[in-house]
């Protein structure tokens, strides 16, 4: 586990969550997650999230250079669940994209920007420039908060992906740049880093 975590922060409704990122022994915490979540709040999550076989292999393939995923817990439950894939080289090396899901309980509290932040400075140590938001057209409420941190709309594919039922959907791409929120957070002291490391420098 990497040495800034567990870390604990305090929620605007006072509600304290511990975040800390997914370790093999949280996989059947996390599969109680998603079984919890209302079938409409899995509808379009890429896959089928209450076989435990997923889980399962998720936590046999851990490898945090590869994908970063970051579990935020109430006492002994998950309460939301955001992860950071990175490509290991070719082209989009300097690309990650995430994905988040936040319970329903949880959502409006500031969860997802805590989150995201978390996330967004994983990317920068990990000398990503540029991360990527992926949604159907329909998922209206992700796309919001997406916008509001600071992610813009770059495309749309057109029937391009399919939800759990089978249904086709447009695809939208949102997109942030890393060297923005790297400038704007330098100053504040809980995302102070003492350096930043990047490719040939």
């Amino acid at each position: 586990m990497p040495w800034e975590y567990p870390k604990e922060v305090t929620l605007r409704d006072k509600t304290t969550i511990v975040l800390k990122p997914f370790e093999r022994k949280d996989k059947d915490a996390l599969l109680a997650f998603f079984q919890r979540m209302p079938e409409a709040d899995r509808l379009f999550l890429k896959d089928n999230v209450t076989d435990p076989a997923v889980v399962e292999r998720w936590a046999a393939e851990l490898n945090y250079d590869k994908v970063f995923p970051l579990l935020a817990w109430r006492e002994n439950e998950v309460v939301a669940d955001a992860t950071l894939h990175k490509n290991l080289g070719g082209w989009m090396k300097h690309v990650g994209t995430i994905r988040m899901v936040v319970s329903r309980e949880f959502q409006k509290h500031g969860v997802g920007s805590i989150l995201a932040n978390e996330l967004f400075l994983h990317a920068l140590k990990s000398g990503l420039e540029k991360i990527v938001a992926e949604m159907m057209e329909t998922q209206e409420g992700a796309r919001k908060v997406f916008e509001k941190l600071g992610f813009r709309q770059e495309a749309v594919l057109h029937g391009h992906v399919r939800d759990q039922i089978g249904i086709r959907h447009d695809l939208l791409v949102l997109t942030k740049d890393l060297e923005e929120f790297w400038a704007n957070i330098q100053t504040h002291e809980y995302f102070s880093y003492p350096s930043r490391d990047r490719e040939g420098g």
